[in-house]
């Protein structure tokens, strides 16, 4: 286990799938198997901005059975950072996930070890068993001496997001080779498409959920090939839209948490941020 880096990968694939089997049926259309798989897990060392993706995951399949059941069987021990930029291409200081409010229990570290804070019920629970002391400092001192910080380096405001320019997004557009990777690992980039597999019988199969990207044009084909996105421009401007507006008309907060994984793993290195200036 290495705590002094981010993942490679966030949690949204522990509770959205990138591949799910939402039921099996036979030829009558009659459902013959359908379960959730959701089985009790620990979800340790989530750093605030993969909190923060979560939370919005949370809201975006408040109704969704298979993505609910698995989030009430989780718990979240959360990972706090020790500095705003704490890690290369790290934006949190930038979408205001510096901190997060959602978890069972938050880590603070601390000179001699980790400070524990809980978050729910739960976590209050769990800080009664034998892997944590009263011991140590107050994680509640820790987090305003880590705030001080923060308001230092942001003034205690996010930036902007009305500032787009779309004079830098023609330019990143150029370079998007459209190959998925910036959606693949964003934590809370959620677009799915539902197909149906039928098995060599013919009589019976099973339907699917597997992730999508609107990075790709098949992601807005319809009936007769027609193609409501067909231009990269097109695809490029959507996703930072949906990263930095669409999301906060909707769920009253910015879908992007400022992880950095879409610019680590783009091959031509391409900063969303730079549409900002």
């Amino acid at each position: 286990m290495n705590l002094s880096r981010k993942t490679f990968f966030s949690a949204k694939k522990l509770f959205f799938p990138q591949r799910e089997v939402l039921f099996e049926f036979d030829a009558k259309g009659k459902t013959i198997k359908e379960g959730i798989k959701a089985p009790g897990i620990v979800l340790f060392g989530a750093r605030p901005c993969d909190l923060n993706a979560v939370k919005y995951m949370d809201m975006v399949f408040r109704d969704d059975p298979y993505y609910i059941k698995r989030r009430e069987n989780t718990v979240l021990i959360g990972l706090q950072c020790g500095k705003p930029k704490l890690f290369e291409n790290c934006y949190c200081h930038y979408t205001g996930t510096f901190f997060a409010d959602n978890y069972d229990i938050l880590l603070i570290e601390s000179d001699s070890g980790f400070a524990a804070k809980p978050g729910s019920e739960k976590g209050i629970g769990l800080l009664e068993s034998r892997f944590f002391s009263e011991k140590g400092k107050n994680p509640d001192s820790l987090l305003e001496e880590l705030k001080k910080e923060y308001v230092a380096l942001t003034g205690g405001k996010m930036k902007s997001m009305e500032d787009i320019r779309d004079s830098e997004v023609k330019k990143l557009a150029k370079d998007c080779f459209s190959c998925t990777a910036c959606t693949t690992v964003c934590p809370t980039c959620h677009s799915f498409v539902i197909e149906d597999e039928l098995n060599t019988d013919l009589k019976s199969g099973r339907r699917v959920r597997l992730w999508d990207s609107c990075q790709l044009q098949r992601y807005t084909r319809v009936a007769g090939n027609n193609v409501f996105r067909p231009s990269r421009l097109q695809r490029v401007r959507q996703r930072i839209n949906c990263k930095f507006r669409y999301s906060l008309e909707q769920q009253n907060m910015m879908s992007c948490t400022g992880c950095g994984r879409c610019i680590d793993v783009c091959n031509k290195e391409i900063d969303i941020f730079k549409v900002f200036g």
